[in-house]
């Protein structure tokens, strides 16, 4: 092929994805959220498909298949027609943290799927039971020392955000050798740490808020770059001086298409989803849940990814979690 037939093949190719972003969708697109319905993530991917379904005339589908860590949903998003049809609507632990836990998984996090956006993005927040009088994270510690009790953390499952930031926390940095406590989600463990059932963990201010405000739980910080402007007066775990990577990560909630979407279907996906994301009554919802509206580009998604990934592997390593 010569140089001038090439160049008319790839205009064509050009055309032809242009003509099927412009036919897209042509019938109701499948929203797979890989954990169960009622948390956070559940209830953002309706938000985020009741306004997609408004700016592209079509129904959007809530379909919630859980198990095996999030993985059988990733999965069956990985594998399906890559139309636009079929998108995973999930939170980091699916396409990051698994990559680091399990020595094999069915799905590649970035050859297997298209990023189309980084929705919200929402700092971890540590709690702690109420009768801990424990104000700050060094004050918890000294807490637990004096209390001369074992003692356990809650997380939402191995090798999640919540356990890496509690081990490294608790374990690593003041040395409590707390015992882990997994989770299948969060409402467990909110119950649990309000029956004292166990001592503190890392959670969403989605479903801590309530009962922070009512004095069940005692907030002590958050995860993240910033400080949340759902609690503007509870400060970073980096301005406490606790400076681990794994501190700096926040829970973000994104999209994603299967690998081999054509770029126009997934730029048209991109641009209406992040402009409900951005619609100042979702906005306003979201951040009432502690959620920040990121809205990324898939190239910025991308790049976001990548970097991610390697910043847990080597929290793994670092904390010597074995691969499962």
């Amino acid at each position: 092929m010569d140089r001038r037939q090439f160049i008319i093949g790839a205009a064509g190719v050009a055309v032809a994805g242009q003509a099927r972003a412009q036919a897209f969708p042509s019938r109701p697109i499948i929203f797979i959220v890989p954990y169960s319905a009622g948390g956070p993530l559940d209830a953002t991917a309706r938000l985020v498909g009741e306004g997609l379904a408004r700016r592209l005339g079509q129904g959007v589908v809530i379909e919630n298949r859980t198990g095996a860590s999030g993985m059988l949903g990733a999965n069956a998003v990985a594998r399906a027609e890559p139309d636009g049809h079929t998108i995973l609507f999930t939170v980091i632990d699916t396409q990051v943290n698994n990559v680091a836990l399990f020595k094999t998984i069915a799905y590649d996090p970035i050859k297997d799927f298209a990023p189309i956006t980084q929705a919200f993005l929402a700092p971890m927040i540590l709690v702690t039971s109420a009768k801990f009088t424990a104000r700050t994270p060094q004050e918890f510690a000294e807490q637990a020392k004096a209390s001369g009790q074992p003692l356990s953390f809650g997380s939402w499952g191995i090798g999640g955000s919540a356990h890496l930031a509690g081990e490294a926390l608790w374990n690593r940095h003041f040395k409590l050798n707390l015992t882990h406590v997994p989770y299948r989600g969060e409402a467990p463990i909110v119950n649990d740490l309000i029956a004292n059932q166990i001592a503190v963990s890392f959670a969403s201010i989605a479903n801590t808020r309530q009962h922070i405000e009512q004095g069940a739980l005692r907030a002590l910080a958050v995860s993240g770059l910033k400080r949340s402007p759902a609690l503007p007066d509870l400060p970073t775990l980096t301005e406490l001086g606790l400076a681990d990577p794994v501190f700096k990560i926040g829970i973000w909630l994104g999209a994603f298409a299967p690998g081999r979407t054509p770029r126009p279907i997934v730029d048209k996906l991109a641009n209406e989803m992040r402009a409900v994301v951005r619609a100042p009554e979702v906005a306003e919802r979201m951040g009432k849940l502690g959620f920040e509206p990121i809205a990324s580009s898939p190239d910025e998604f991308a790049v976001s990814l990548e970097r991610e990934i390697v910043t847990i592997k080597a929290v793994f390593r670092d904390l010597g979690i074995e691969q499962q």
